[in-house]
């Protein structure tokens, strides 16, 4: 695994050289702390206001090291959970899917898997109607700056926080807490998020 040093630092570094560190490092943790970081980051994000206070909540499936989140369905088995669907092709937005913590069978083509979401509409919740969002990094700073995978899927459907700020679900990014560098640049269509939370903090960024 890279240095921590090294990784807090890489924030310079081309997006598509700091995806490869970040996604090399983050697969690096064995199983166990895997589990741990999933664990601790899940008590946290329990304890807030934000996820205590909300009743519909878009999570994802954890793939490529990312922080595992579907601990919070044990604890609030009272909420409503959603997980991303990707959109038909030329639609290049996101869907949210009610997931009541089933297995999955469906994969997409990027090999994650989703609930099908072809049976009944009723399952379907439009990205403005949530509450609160998790999503995945590859990498953050602390002030909100945040790096995906590059398809931009999450920018595109969240676009019309640009317009409308306190519209929309409060959108918090989860990550390991080695996923962390000194500042990240920021394009004009990022999202930014309100929160980032890690295995050891939570960073308020609005």
């Amino acid at each position: 695994m890279p240095d921590p040093h090294t990784l807090s630092n890489a924030g310079k570094l081309p997006k598509s050289q700091l995806r490869r560190l970040m996604r090399t490092a983050r697969r690096a943790l064995n199983a166990n702390q895997q589990r741990t970081a999933s664990r601790r980051l899940c008590n946290r994000l329990a304890l807030s206001a934000d996820i205590r206070q909300a009743q519909h909540i878009g999570i994802y499936w954890p793939m490529d090291g990312e922080v595992d989140l579907r601990l919070l369905l044990e604890r609030f088995p009272d909420k409503k959970f959603y997980l991303p669907v990707l959109p038909q092709r030329p639609r290049q937005k996101l869907a949210f899917h009610r997931w009541y913590g089933e297995p999955l069978s469906f994969r997409n083509r990027y090999g994650i898997p989703e609930p099908l979401s072809g049976k009944t509409h009723s399952q379907l919740r439009a990205p403005h109607f949530l509450d609160v969002v998790l999503l995945p990094l590859v990498a953050f700073d602390p002030h909100g700056g945040r790096l995906g995978m590059g398809a931009g899927l999450y920018d595109r459907t969240f676009a019309f926080k640009h317009q409308l700020p306190g519209c929309g679900p409060r959108l918090i990014g989860t990550a390991h807490q080695l996923q962390c560098v000194d500042r990240l640049p920021v394009d004009n269509w990022d999202i930014p998020l309100a929160m980032v939370a890690t295995d050891q903090r939570l960073y308020h960024c609005d």
